[in-house]
């Protein structure tokens, strides 16, 4: 399969799909005065990572992060929002992340000088999601990643299938990217265990 959105235009051979398990996100918001300040909270947020995933959203006077836990138990978050205000002069926390959010962020970035940092959107809906539900990577003959697409939980929801090949296929034919010849394949599943789903392409329009 080729990719017709591509500059190099190299032929995709296999997929690879991460889904995320459900978690619960919060954002800090933090208004640094100095570069100790930025670097402290540099951190206390790479010594988390290993833990909870992080996506940092914007870097400068004001430094935004998301986190994510799975943790049935999400106490994780208050204990970082207690230990930010008592570090920190200005910290706001929200407990979710969503399109509106993304904007007073956006907005704060844009009176303080700060530099809003770029992050996932969702290629169905467009909708910002620092932790997208599925992640599709879609691979040469090599393994090399030709191209990455991003879906919320909303979309992948909206499109669930009876078996995996088929809910991939419908991501991909919802994407705004224009995949062409794949509706025209088969997604042969690869015996390789992983936590990834990894597919092989087999166009059938080639086959006698």
């Amino acid at each position: 399969m080729r990719d017709g959105g591509s500059d190099e235009d190299r032929t995709v051979s296999q997929i690879s799909v991460d889904p995320q398990p459900e978690g619960t996100v919060a954002v800090y918001l933090v208004e640094t005065r100095d570069e100790e300040e930025t670097q402290s909270l540099r951190n206390l947020f790479e010594e988390l990572e290993p833990h909870i995933s992080v996506a940092q959203l914007s870097r400068g006077r004001l430094v935004t992060y998301a986190v994510r836990t799975t943790d049935a138990d999400p106490s994780v978050l208050d204990e970082i929002e207690h230990a930010l205000k008592s570090n920190y002069q200005f910290v706001v926390m929200q407990r979710s992340f969503d399109s509106v959010i993304h904007r007073v962020i956006k907005d704060l970035c844009s009176e303080t000088g700060t530099r809003l940092l770029p992050i996932p959107r969702c290629n169905i809906c467009s909708k910002p999601d620092p932790f997208p539900h599925i992640t599709i990577t879609l691979g040469d003959e090599g393994g090399e990643p030709v191209m990455s697409r991003s879906y919320c939980r909303t979309c992948a929801a909206s499109l669930a299938a009876g078996t995996n090949k088929d809910f991939v296929l419908s991501l991909l034919s919802a994407d705004r990217h224009d995949f062409g010849e794949l509706a025209n394949s088969e997604l042969i599943r690869s015996r390789v265990r992983s936590h990834y789903l990894r597919y092989k392409i087999r166009q059938l329009s080639n086959e006698r």
